[in-house]
């Protein structure tokens, strides 16, 4: 066991805490929109049935308007103010756990330099992050809100729209389980700006103990998650060294480019970046999933593919028995389809192993024949901002990759 073992697999091991840490505060939020969307709806029912029934129409609308502005503002400003107090919170966690793996990992006493309390304080209300501070992202998201429920009500009432329909469209459908309604759009964009919120954090308070002490770390290596819903970008960069200071990239390491780029790479990333202590490269286990679907769906698909599976005999099956035949499908997915390699394995190195359908699920049938043959690698089909470049631009790029062979 090297020092960069050891801390490449508390690492990943660490990606699953935060993961968790992620869905507890999720839980918490979604939790107090849910009572805020209860609320809304509540009042919305009441003024516009009022509302429908008077002479003086506009103004009760008006009036109504007004109302639920405050009331949506009022539950995005208990948002930001949550996620603020527990970001800043999870920042001196996050510092100090990267101080404790590097002392654990490293077979020699150390005293590492801590960040300053402001220092963590600064990453999370100072430091933007996709290019907006957390104050900036839960702006968007109350206005977001605010003109998508002002639009449907204004829209409703100008149609002669009856009250449910116009609740409905603000609520969703049962049919679609409400995932149809502006209100579920609200709690999706929420979810999408804190889970983004949290790798920024974790990567940049992490960052803080890497800066502090350069003299003990070599590099940092861009580590994507190894499944089907890893993004374009993150495919590319992984396994990526930025280099710290002045240190020289080790033989055989690719330079991440650019130098300066740190998760979250886009609203959602998972990837993280794991210090590298010595020029020995990494070494250990990594975990991959072969899917590109996420885990909600890979479920619904398990139970669907356990009903089929039973036939008839489904329907007088207790709820017991089926949750058993759908166990039995994901256990045998699971054994074909999740497994570990190599630390040092790249998502590049990754992808080449994989079955060629999953190559075209994931990259796109011209790109993972142009990946199969040696055309192109993952590198490629991003360009140094990290956006995927399309087939055009990419046969403007590289003409001599699409010559022959009968790529289009």
């Amino acid at each position: 066991m090297t020092a960069n073992q050891d801390l490449f697999d508390a690492a990943l091991r660490h990606q699953v805490a935060v993961r968790r840490y992620s869905a507890t505060l999720l839980r918490q939020m979604a939790a107090l929109l849910e009572e805020a969307d209860r609320s809304l709806v509540e009042h919305l029912r009441l003024k516009l049935a009022r509302a429908m029934g008077a002479t003086d129409t506009t103004a009760r609308l008006e009036a109504l308007i007004a109302e639920m502005r405050a009331m949506r503002a009022a539950i995005a400003d208990t948002l930001e103010a949550l996620a603020r107090g527990e970001l800043i919170d999870f920042s001196k966690l996050e510092a100090e756990w990267e101080q404790s793996i590097i002392t654990t990992a490293v077979p020699v006493e150390l005293v590492l330099a801590a960040p300053s309390l402001d220092r963590l304080r600064a990453i999370v209300e100072s430091e933007p992050f996709q290019g907006r501070f957390l104050a900036d992202w839960f702006s968007s998201l109350k206005r977001t809100d605010q003109e998508r429920i002002e639009q449907a009500l204004r829209l409703g009432m100008a149609n002669g729209e009856t009250l449910d329909d116009i609740v409905r469209r603000v609520v969703g459908t049962r049919a679609n389980k409400y995932a149809d309604g502006i209100l579920a759009m609200n709690r999706r964009n929420a979810e999408a700006i804190m889970r983004t919120a949290i790798n920024h954090v974790s990567t940049a308070a992490r960052g803080a103990v890497w800066d502090a002490n350069s003299d003990i770390i070599l590099a940092l290596r861009w580590t994507a998650t190894l499944d089907g819903r890893t993004s374009a970008v993150c495919r590319a960069r992984d396994g990526d060294l930025a280099m710290v200071g002045d240190n020289k990239l080790p033989p055989g390491a690719t330079a991440l480019n650019p130098r300066e780029a740190r998760p979250p790479a886009h609203v959602g990333c998972r990837s993280t970046m794991v210090a590298v202590l010595s020029p020995d490269g990494v070494v250990g286990e990594r975990p991959f999933v072969r899917d590109a679907r996420t885990r909600s769906a890979r479920e619904v698909d398990f139970r669907a593919d356990a009903k089929a599976r039973a036939g008839d005999a489904w329907s007088s099956m207790t709820e017991a028995e089926r949750r058993a035949a759908t166990a039995r499908i994901r256990s045998a997915w699971a054994a074909e389809n999740i497994g570990q390699l190599p630390a040092a394995t790249t998502y590049q190195d990754w992808m080449a192993r994989q079955p060629r359908a999953f190559q075209d699920e994931v990259l796109g049938v011209t790109k993972a024949r142009l990946f199969r043959e040696g055309r192109l690698t993952l590198d490629d089909f991003v360009d140094r901002s990290g956006r995927e470049l399309t087939l055009d631009e990419l046969r403007r790029r590289f003409p001599n990759a699409f010559e022959g062979g009968g790529i289009t």
